[in-house]
């Protein structure tokens, strides 16, 4: 998600300089108190109406209700809006503000409270309920040769935020052996601190189930399919598939949930 970070305070200009350093989606800093690297503003309502229509995000580092008032005269429609959130200076809770759901807020309000410490705020019914939650998902990916860790992670969000799921649950990456040296696979591991379970064409065809099946990709790496097969192995016999395949410019991605006990549950730091 294409993120713009706001401040309006010193305070918050610091906090933005942090979180931006640790928040890959968010590589624009907008504040009245810009400093190298960060763009200079000064009036919030100007900047705001700028941003509207170039970002999929918009993080505030300010009061909530400063950040009302700069985007209530442009607010028109939960599936138009962008993913507003906003956090107070000081980085203690991160407000969900406009457009949970549909666009996103919800998650990237817990993205930026992971990264800064803060406590997510999220009030929409059916996900307004106690964080952290619990690290339970398997990205099963395929790939060809040589894709970045940047465009692992910009499908692997597009597939999780289009299924309404936080990449704060993803507990591992799955994948076929022959990935073992991809660099973009590799990074994505380390960047997302998930670790990579790999496995043989031999054990992924062994997994019981119905799978989209490809040719080529059985010619290739010796399975029918890699992403679904590795999530459900990585998933262990419990788990269950939430999001089937999905192929995206070379990159194919499929969503379990594992079945964990409570006290396996890794915390989210």
């Amino acid at each position: 998600m294409k993120t713009a970070l706001i401040a309006v305070s010193e305070k918050g200009a610091s906090l933005a300089r942090v979180l931006a350093s640790r928040f890959q989606s968010a590589s624009f800093v907008y504040t009245s108190y810009a400093r190298e690297g960060q763009t200079p503003f000064e009036e919030i309502r100007t900047i705001t109406q700028k941003l509207w229509a170039e970002y999929e995000g918009l993080v505030f580092v300010c009061a909530s209700g400063i950040a009302v008032r700069a985007i209530a005269p442009l607010v028109t429609s939960k599936y138009d809006d962008p993913a507003v959130v906003v956090t107070a200076d000081n980085g203690a809770y991160v407000i969900s503000l406009l457009s949970g759901h549909e666009g996103g807020a919800n998650n990237l309000a817990m993205e930026v409270a992971a990264c800064i410490n803060g406590i997510p705020v999220i009030t929409t019914a059916s996900e307004a309920s106690p964080h952290p939650m619990p690290r339970n998902l398997i990205a099963g990916i395929g790939c060809r040769r040589g894709v970045s860790a940047t465009a692992l992670r910009e499908t692997l969000e597009k597939v999780l935020d289009g299924n309404r799921l936080s990449l704060l649950r993803l507990r591992s990456i799955a994948s076929i052996d022959i990935k073992k040296d991809e660099p973009g696979l590799l990074e994505l591991a380390e960047t997302l601190g998930a670790p990579l379970l790999l496995y043989s064409a031999e054990e992924l065809n062994a997994v019981p189930g119905e799978f989209s099946i490809s040719a080529f990709v059985r010619d290739v790496t010796g399975t029918d399919n890699v992403c679904e097969r590795a999530a459900v192995l990585g998933a262990g016999s419990k788990g269950r598939v939430i999001v089937p395949k999905q192929i995206m410019d070379g990159i194919t991605i499929a969503v379990c949930e594992k079945v964990i006990d409570r006290d396996e549950e890794p915390k989210n730091d």
